[in-house]
């Protein structure tokens, strides 16, 4: 290794500002060592950018997504008959109409779910998807990171979603429940949640479920608590 040594002619920093004023001492400085100097603040400001960004990342406090067409998307799933004779075309429902929401709904329900303190640093967070070849991938990557924690869907798409484990048993969980706003075990009827009233349509055709992979139960449990009526 190759050590340094200051040659013994060259001037120390004090030698060389001795007989300067605070003005030429300033000059003195930012002259030789200005590359120092930026470096330093550039590496301060990249450090406090990291740091900001991770203090003041938002998290959810409860995500909830409006899914429609999953049952037909399901039964459009082509699979070849090696006994058939011939090649038929399958008859297959017409796909619903899509859920209707308005996304003023995330202020109404953060104002009613969450404090001042909470709303620095946890959100709702509410998404529509309508269930196409494209998107089952968008909805399979959220349920298995438990992403999703509610489900408003189609009472045919609540059942067939239920028979192949997407939903909890809203029954299994003793919370104080009325039996007669609930469709089955797995779903309530959203027009109890009259939080959604001109929010989302159609009401009276929709359940919500909670996702069998939730990570924030006792939030959605908050969420039944203060928004059933």
């Amino acid at each position: 290794m190759v050590k340094k040594v200051r040659d013994k002619d060259s001037p120390t920093f004090k030698d060389a500002t001795a007989k300067m004023n605070g003005k030429e001492k300033i000059g003195y400085i930012w002259e030789y060592y200005k590359l120092h100097i930026l470096g330093s603040i550039a590496l301060v400001l990249v450090v406090g950018s990291i740091v900001h960004a991770l203090l003041s990342q938002v998290e959810d406090h409860l995500y909830i997504t409006f899914l429609s067409g999953f049952e037909h998307t399901l039964n459009s799933l082509e699979f070849p008959d090696p006994d058939a004779e011939s090649e038929q075309a399958t008859d297959h429902p017409e796909p619903p109409l899509g859920i209707w929401v308005n996304f003023e709904v995330i202020e109404t329900l953060e104002d009613l779910l969450l404090d001042d303190q909470q709303r620095s640093s946890y959100q709702i967070t509410v998404q529509t998807l309508v269930m196409n070849f494209e998107t089952i991938p968008v909805l399979t990557t959220h349920t298995g990171a438990s992403v999703i924690d509610m489900i408003v869907t189609h009472i045919p798409d609540l059942h067939v979603m239920s028979e192949i484990g997407h939903f909890k048993n809203i029954a299994d969980l003793g919370w104080d429940i009325p039996e007669y706003i609930m469709h089955n075990e797995y779903g309530i009827y959203l027009r109890y949640f009259t939080v959604f009233d001109g929010y989302v349509a159609p009401m009276d055709d929709l359940v919500l479920g909670i996702s069998a992979t939730t990570r924030h139960l006792e939030n959605v449990e908050n969420f039944f608590e203060i928004l059933l009526d």
